[in-house]
């Protein structure tokens, strides 16, 4: 199973597959489906691999989550284990610097109960892991590094998802500070045609795949998300 393969059409988009162990920025402005399309990607690739994934959700309760992912008709896999850090947020309030370290081994720790298994990860998201640190930008950016390097060695397929304050809009080629952490970054935006206003995805990059660069519609169906060509 290939994660391109996963939602119907994103195996036009890509020529090659996303490389396993790659960090993957997911970003975008509010209501773009970031969520919705990093769940289904993985909850469709475990469906049909021998593997077990982690969706780490650092604020909306498990609960929320899953009522969202039904109203867009996306397929909940029982390999998929959701991990909700509300109740953490509502515990220590402020969260202490070593947050990072105990994400980190929350994670590994779920990797070691699968027997090794978990092979791909969510972190939703990064602006609300950022607001629970009390520490400056470079040491925060050093530690992300460090521990997503640790990820990569433990070959673990990353997704990060990240919420931009405006959309950015197809015409506009910035990336984020974060794009220093990621080996691809897939954004999701909003194009605006008169009245008419069209979700897309686009593939800023993606280390060791081949794949295009020209924005695609993404679109919500019964069955969850797909991925069509579109004309912008």
């Amino acid at each position: 199973m290939r994660f391109v393969d996963t939602i119907p059409g994103l195996n036009e988009v890509f020529d090659t597959d996303i490389p396993r162990s790659s960090v993957v920025l997911v970003t975008g402005a509010a209501g773009t489906l970031k969520s919705g399309f990093s769940f289904q990607l993985m909850s469709n690739y475990l469906d049909e691999a021998d593997e077990y994934g982690l969706y780490i959700t650092l604020e909306q309760s498990k609960e929320n989550h899953l009522k969202n992912m039904e109203s867009m008709g996306i397929h909940v896999s029982g390999r998929v284990h959701i991990s909700d850090f509300s109740d953490y947020r509502i515990t220590y309030g402020d969260f202490p610097d070593d947050l990072l370290k105990l994400l980190e081994q929350n994670i590994l720790d779920f990797k070691e109960k699968t027997g090794g298994k978990c092979t791909c990860i969510v972190i939703d998201s990064l602006g609300a892991l950022y607001s629970l640190m009390n520490i400056g930008e470079n040491e925060l950016r050093k530690r992300m590094y460090r521990m997503l390097e640790t990820f990569r060695r433990e070959n673990l397929t990353t997704f990060l998802i990240l919420e931009e304050e405006k959309s950015s809009g197809i015409n506009d080629s910035s990336t984020g500070a974060e794009g220093y952490l990621a080996d691809g970054i897939i954004e999701l935006g909003l194009h605006f045609k008169g009245n008419v206003a069209n979700r897309y995805i686009r593939i800023r990059k993606m280390r060791a795949a081949s794949h295009s660069m020209e924005p695609w519609i993404l679109t919500v169906s019964d069955n969850g998300l797909k991925v069509f060509k579109g004309n912008f």
